[in-house]
């Protein structure tokens, strides 16, 4: 019997981005296939519901009965005449094959059906169902031509894949959050479609020496999330970064730069230089820059350092003067004051800077910076306030987007 209880209990605890999507998971039989369970589990934290399809050598190094415990489904790897490749594969929400094998995508790229797995993708991709293929395999079977050719045909066909991390001779599976996050990418709305999309994020590091700097506690996971769902969607991204340890998303362009001066300056810069028809400011930069740093190393032997910091030009205060036809979307944190408070400070600097949308946030004691959820108040022009939250961050920034193509399409 399925385990229906246990994936009840967890589904959805991280976010509702798959809730109702039927997400199926094809399994061959390469070695990383012991991930699956746990990838299972996390699209199901996700609100997915995950039915699984084995190759007969997957089931070999992994039992069928641990991925009806990850799923709460059964685990097909003998077809019946009920046609499950059919009646499973075709009316799934995405199929995605992990870890996709060189003979695997050699069988989907010239209709060789000669397994559940293959059977299960080229019916899904005949259906018209999203296909996404996270390969594992050899380095060097990853780089032969005759593989790379049948990737460029799938991909002429509109099947995605998950490049795989190169590294000691072997092409090898992507973390599962990475796995996750693209198999969200394949289910999000495709409603930005021809905009261009300007995101900051992270913090900036003030450098008092050459080993010692000022900052603020922002991991940048709000601007990542910002500008995948931006990608996911359809839109070109252009993400300036402070430093950061979170990677950056797909196909997104990246600027990185150190301090709130160099912030700015790109990001001026770019207004100035391109049409972008949105903005989204989620960066937590210092505000100040150090004066008169020290060159080399501060001697530890002092008693006492005098740091003077000075006020530095706010980019979202600046960024309409510049480029008055984007809209802004920007971030206001505040500590320790009440929602009253918070509202008023915030219409007071979207004034400031003519925001479009203001997010105005309770930052501190576990809200905020370096947390997987947040919760904001969402301000327009008019004063009109809606709370979104707490959430995941990538599913606050998907509603706020809705929310933004509600505004300028008059919904």
């Amino acid at each position: 019997m399925p385990f229906r209880e246990d994936i009840e209990l967890i589904k959805g605890s991280r976010s509702n981005l798959l809730r109702g999507k039927r997400v199926v998971l094809a399994l061959t039989g390469g070695v990383s296939v012991y991930r699956a369970p746990d990838i299972a589990r996390e699209l199901i934290r996700h609100g997915a519901d995950v039915v699984t399809f084995m190759s007969r050598e997957a089931s070999r190094l992994l039992g069928p009965r641990v991925m009806e415990w990850a799923t709460g489904n059964p685990a097909y790897v003998e077809l019946s005449g009920y046609a499950e490749h059919v009646n499973i594969c075709t009316v799934a929400d995405a199929v995605v094959v992990v870890p996709a094998t060189a003979n695997t995508i050699g069988k989907v790229a010239n209709g060789i059906g000669d397994t559940p797995v293959a059977l299960c993708a080229m019916t899904a991709l005949g259906a018209g169902v999203p296909l996404l293929l996270v390969p594992a395999m050899n380095e060097s079977m990853w780089r032969n031509p005759l593989v790379r050719s049948n990737i460029e045909r799938l991909r002429g066909l509109g099947v995605r894949f998950v490049e795989p991390v190169l590294s000691e001779g072997k092409a090898k599976l992507v973390e599962n959050q990475e796995v996750v996050e693209s198999v969200i990418d394949l289910l999000a709305p495709r409603d930005m479609y021809g905009l261009s999309v300007l995101v900051t994020s992270g913090p900036t590091h003030e450098s008092i020496d050459a080993t010692k700097y000022i900052t603020t506690p922002s991991s940048g996971l709000t601007g990542y999330y910002f500008a995948r769902e931006v990608m996911a969607r359809g839109a070109r991204v252009t993400l300036v970064k402070g430093p950061v340890s979170i990677g950056d998303p797909p196909n997104t362009e990246v600027f990185r730069v150190e301090g709130v001066m160099e912030m700015y300056d790109v990001v001026m810069r770019l207004v100035s230089n391109r049409h972008y028809d949105l903005a989204i400011l989620t960066a937590a930069p210092l505000d100040f820059y150090v004066k008169d740093r020290v060159e080399g190393k501060i001697s530890s032997d002092l008693e006492r350092v005098v740091v003077e910091l000075i006020q530095a030009p706010k980019m979202a205060r600046d960024l309409k003067r510049v480029s008055p036809g984007t809209f802004l979307i920007a971030y206001k944190a505040e500590v320790g004051i009440s929602e009253e408070e918070l509202i008023e400070k915030t219409m007071r600097r979207a004034r400031e800077g003519d925001w479009d949308l203001a997010l105005a946030h309770l930052v501190g004691e576990g809200k905020g910076f370096g947390t997987e959820k947040d919760e904001v108040l969402v301000l327009n022009k008019g004063g009109v306030v809606r709370r979104v939250g707490p959430l995941h961050k990538r599913e606050l920034a998907r509603e706020v987007l809705s929310m933004y193509l509600s505004t300028v399409k008059g919904w």
